[in-house]
């Protein structure tokens, strides 16, 4: 027979940005070790609310499954005496197995064999197995910053108050952080704040819904965009909507109120990112945005719990709110577009960047270089190549506006804003609002040109100067972002397919930050270069790209991130065909002898046997070829010109000794080979893809 089961885990209010994760952890959890305890059901889901954490699994077997194990037991030797009888040893295995020395098995290879029999584990009832698996998921559950309380030190996301488990109608007893289960639940705690009887498991989500819960986090989200759509027409707009904001403010609530809130369309005048930054970061407001693409002057707000009874009074609070915020944003903005951002830069002095890394004014200098460098290497125009170095000289200004430091999350925009204000060119202000671009994982890359140009040097410079200081990422620990950092450069690199080598990237940066660091780390330079391949690996392999191709093409001599995606993407291509398998034992025949030569200059008159002219004569043919294919993209087309070399590669290794006793011969032989390598280098590493060639 088959029951439905109900657990609910009653809290103090779980923090929102923790609880998205405490639901997938517990059905995961809960899932893993159901399957060990052999507890077979139908579905497991689970949810949770700022009170509560909830796991429902339909169609739970009343009794786990039943198992055979095998088990090795004493060897033959001490299992049996001289006449074949069982010992003591052997007697004691298969009473602890409830078998009988009939039924053991002997196996292994003669002199070292051994006893094998058979555990039957029966399965149990369901009421046994649960008290000893649900209090193991519950507190194993990941909390990063866990609140300790009881005698028992319990650590959870907070104290847990109430258990409900329930098998059916039945209740399931078990104990969690000290709390016998039952059937009594809590509601809303505004709306219901008494308790709640449930009668049985399926009947728990009709009596939440009584008690003002809604347990589901999909459909308190779906609720709250309804509503915010419906109200938000009110106002002749829709609802500005962020799914990061939407799942915050769901996980807050219970029972969701969305309702409108207005100000004063005078802040209008305010810039947009200043309005939506007070409304979405400080306030979890939805802003309103009309059929025009501008802001409405109204909001909306979400409440937990009625959405009627003293709902004026909760509108007219957060509208005195948000118009407190909004006066102190006209006045920053107003005294900030007093003073230039030129006029800032001096300022620069007195803001550090990083410890024992001088001023935010030497990152910009540091960054007006790079930017100018950059610009060079990428060809652009001289008018694009200014703008580039006067906004990344410009760009850190705006951490001293009233505005940055009310609202740090405008760092940039704001800056960018302003020099739009003062009349700087606009590309300057342009590349300004976006060089903190891509600020997350969601977030666009800045435009191409100047813009992306002064973002790198700022990316660049913050990586270079932690190598320099020898600052270590590992695990959580990366207070300066520098994965972030790193991610945004390939992001942009790639993105634009920049022909940047990782010397363009690494250089300059590391000259100068070893200028500023007193003591700077030898190692900073191949640190920085193995970071960045280390993200671009990550995001290629999150493409689905084989791991080992993956790293294959960037251990490979070309060193132009853009092409890593390109290059990796056609040896894919090739997994599983006789291609690859000939790419393979191409370099693995030309790769070692080919290193050990001294140069990879070949003297055609020393090439004395037929074999090893005709493999010069086919690399001379395709010298040209192999180059176009390349520098076009034509990454198929280069891999196909490397498989038709390898006719001539196995003739020359088969029919001429390579390793003649004739010096010259030897040598010249060596750099052909070499030379040959080089094609194959300068691609990947294709020692690295024999797991991908089948073998035979």
């Amino acid at each position: 027979m088959t029951g439905d089961y109900l657990l609910e885990i009653g809290s103090d209010e779980i923090p929102a940005r923790y609880l998205p994760g405490a639901v997938e952890d517990l059905k995961y959890r809960a899932a893993e070790a159901f399957r060990a305890a052999r507890l077979r059901f139908e579905d497991m889901e689970a949810y949770g609310t700022p009170r509560r954490l909830v796991l429902y699994v339909r169609g739970l077997e009343e009794m786990s499954e039943d198992a055979v194990s095998r088990v090795r037991g004493p060897s033959r030797k001490a299992a049996y005496d001289a006449d074949g009888n069982p010992t003591r040893a052997l007697l004691g295995f298969c009473k602890s197995l409830g078998i009988e020395p009939s039924q053991v098995t002997l196996e292994g290879e003669p002199g070292s064999e051994y006893v094998y029999g058979e555990r039957q584990e029966k399965g149990r009832p369901v009421i046994e197995v649960l008290p000893e698996v649900i209090p193991g998921v519950v507190m194993g559950i990941e909390c990063p910053h866990p609140m300790r309380w009881g005698e028992e030190n319990w650590r959870w996301f907070r104290p847990i108050r109430w258990v409900v488990s329930l098998y059916d109608t039945e209740v399931m007893p078990l104990t969690v952080a000290g709390k016998a289960a039952g059937r009594v639940t809590y509601g809303h705690r505004s709306l219901h704040p008494k308790e709640a009887y449930v009668p049985s498991a399926r009947e728990y989500f009709r009596v939440m819904s009584s008690v003002f819960v809604e347990v589901d986090g999909a459909k308190r989200i779906e609720r709250i965009l309804r509503e915010a759509e419906r109200l938000a027409a009110g106002e002749g707009g829709r609802p500005l909507l962020d799914e990061e904001l939407l799942s915050e403010v769901a996980s807050i609530s219970e029972h969701p109120s969305p309702f409108v809130g207005r100000f004063d369309s005078k802040y209008l005048e305010l810039p947009k990112d200043v309005l939506v930054t007070s409304m979405r970061h400080h306030q979890r407001y939805f802003p309103i945005i009309g059929g025009d693409g501008h802001l409405r002057p109204a909001f909306i707000g979400v409440r937990d719990g009625d959405p009627e009874t003293g709902i004026e009074t909760v509108r007219k609070g957060n509208e005195w709110v948000l118009r407190a915020r909004l006066e102190d944003a006209s006045f920053f903005f107003d005294q900030d577009r007093k003073v230039s951002l030129f006029d800032l830069l001096p300022r620069l002095e007195g803001v550090r960047f990083i410890k024992n890394a001088g001023s935010m004014r030497d990152k910009a200098e540091r960054m007006e270089e790079i930017a100018g460098c950059l610009a060079r290497t990428l060809g652009l125009s001289e008018a694009e190549a200014k703008a580039a170095k006067e906004a990344a000289l410009l760009a850190k200004a705006d951490l001293l506006t009233a505005m940055v430091r009310e609202f740090p999350e405008l760092e940039g925009i704001m800056g960018g804003r302003y020099a739009d204000l003062e009349g700087l060119d606009p590309l300057v202000a342009g590349s300004i609002a976006q060089h903190y671009m891509p600020r997350g994982l969601k977030d666009g890359i800045p435009s191409k040109g100047a813009p992306s140009i002064v973002a790198l040097s700022d990316k660049l410079d913050t990586l270079a100067v932690s190598f320099a200081l020898g600052i270590e990422v590992s695990g959580s620990q990366d207070p300066l972002g520098l994965r972030r950092n790193a991610l945004g450069v390939v992001a942009i690199v790639t993105g634009h397919g920049y022909d940047l080598t990782m010397e363009d990237l690494t250089a300059l940066p590391i000259q100068l930050a070893s200028g500023v660091v007193s003591d700077p780390s030898p190692e900073a330079k191949p640190r920085m270069e193995a970071f960045l391949k280390a993200r671009l690996e990550t995001v290629l392999h999150e493409q689905g790209i084989p791991v080992e191709v993956v790293r294959a093409v960037l251990s490979g001599n070309e060193t132009r991130l853009a092409r890593a995606e390109g290059m990796a993407k056609a040896l894919t291509d090739l997994v599983g065909t006789a291609e690859l398998a000939d790419l393979v034992t191409g370099w693995r025949r030309v790769g070692v002898l080919g290193k050990s030569g001294a140069s990879r200059e070949v003297q055609e008159a020393l090439l004395k046997e037929d074999a090893e002219a005709r493999l010069y004569e086919a690399i001379k043919v395709r010298k040209e070829p192999l180059g176009k294919a390349f520098e076009s993209a034509d990454y198929a087309g280069y891999l196909r010109l490397l498989v038709e070399l390898k006719p001539y590669i196995d003739r020359c290794l088969d029919e001429v000794l390579i390793m003649t006793d004739d010096m010259p011969l030897r040598e010249n032989r060596l750099a052909l080979l070499g030379m040959v390598a080089g094609y194959w280098m300068g691609y990947a590493d294709f020692s690295l893809l024999k797991s991908l060639v089948p073998s035979g």
